[in-house]
């Protein structure tokens, strides 16, 4: 609540109305505005303090078990920056994340890597996973975002008052990125894409109502389990289920969980043991297996799109060796290399000893 100046005058508030009955403190009329939600804000001074605590970088943590996506607090502050970087310098002009040209990826892991430490990510033994977990949330905010510029062209207007919609830049966003996303809204193929993402979205089954947080996340933060990671994701704020279907199905998952962990037979010494519960398994016991996603858990690890082998960039392309030309030079010089030709007299012996069924057959041997 803002301060307001007592009746007398010291000179700052002369020209301040008296409050409303008596002497102190009074109210402004904008403190009785309802605040506005400042949960991106506390996350952007989050990761401020983290820096500057660190004295340096931010590190990630990630599921390295399941999904290999970025998870807790750091990962709030990640997925905060890279939505917050794409609105202020990406057109949303494409269907996906991948169409993006590579000058401008880089140039905003550019602005992450001065935030966020990529080399402890880079030297990983996990590194091409944990460089395709940070690829898929660049495609999820990339997606979240253009939702967001669509709620902003559809609230001015939309295709019934272009113009209108376009006169209305999105706080943030350039005019030029803007028309090229106003553009996009209005091709045949964004509006095809979009009827068959809504009627996708009205066939599922299981929607997620755990908020912005993946499962895997949830787990971390809460030092929970996968199965109470569902639970929280299929509840209402009264603690019921939201439909009879998703209370079955948690059911299910913990009858699995419960008969998976029960001790094995008594080995030798009489002594029983517990092996430990594959947790995919179970869920896809209960759910069945689905292409690119491990339901009720989160995403499946794919690099095929992704990963470069060396880590040493996000985006640096896997690079594969140019095909060699066997040229009449080429093959010259080979038979001119006296490392070459022994070489490839040995190989020839091995070969002649393996097909005569003796490799301890020499040259003089074989003529």
């Amino acid at each position: 609540m803002a301060s307001v100046m007592p009746r007398s005058h010291g000179g700052d508030g002369a020209e301040d109305p008296p409050p409303p009955s008596g002497f102190g403190r009074g109210q402004h009329v904008e403190d009785l505005v309802p605040a506005k939600r400042t949960r991106g804000k506390a996350k952007n001074k989050g990761l401020r303090h983290a820096i500057a605590l660190n004295k340096g970088r931010v590190s990630l943590p990630f599921d390295t078990e399941v999904t290999y996506l970025p998870i807790g607090i750091p990962n709030d502050w990640f997925t905060r920056e890279v939505g917050r970087y794409m609105f202020g310098h990406f057109a949303f002009d494409k269907s996906s994340y991948n169409y993006v040209s590579d000058a401008e990826k880089n140039a905003m892991e550019v602005h992450l890597r001065r935030r966020f430490n990529f080399t402890e990510i880079e030297k990983h033994p996990k590194c091409r996973q944990l460089m395709d977990g940070l690829n898929a949330v660049y495609m999820k905010r990339y997606r979240s975002r253009k939702a967001k510029a669509k709620e902003e062209f559809l609230a001015n207007g939309g295709e019934t008052d272009v113009a209108r919609a376009r006169a209305n830049i999105p706080k943030g966003m350039s005019e030029e990125n803007w028309n090229k996303t106003v553009d996009y809204f209005l091709t045949k193929e964004h509006k095809d894409r979009s009827r068959a993402n809504k009627s996708n979205r009205q066939k599922q089954l299981y929607a997620n109502r755990g908020g912005s947080s993946t499962y895997s996340s949830f787990c971390f933060k809460k030092d929970k389990t996968r199965l109470e990671a569902f639970k929280n994701g299929h509840t209402l704020k009264d603690g019921r289920f939201a439909s009879e279907l998703e209370e079955q199905k948690y059911e299910e998952l913990q009858a699995e969980f419960e008969s998976q962990s029960e001790p094995n037979i008594e080995d030798e010494f009489g002594e029983g043991s517990s092996s430990q519960v594959n947790e995919v398994q179970v869920f896809e016991k209960v759910f069945g297996a689905r292409r690119g996603h491990y339901i009720g858990m989160g995403r499946k690890p794919s690099l095929s799109r992704f990963a470069p082998p060396s880590c040493v960039g996000p985006h640096e392309k896997e690079q594969t060796p140019p095909a060699l030309t066997l040229t009449e030079d080429f093959l010259d010089g080979l038979f001119e290399n006296e490392s070459f030709l022994e070489r490839l007299s040995k190989f020839m012996n091995s070969k002649k000893a393996s097909k005569n069924g003796n490799e301890d057959n020499m040259d003089e041997d074989q003529e």
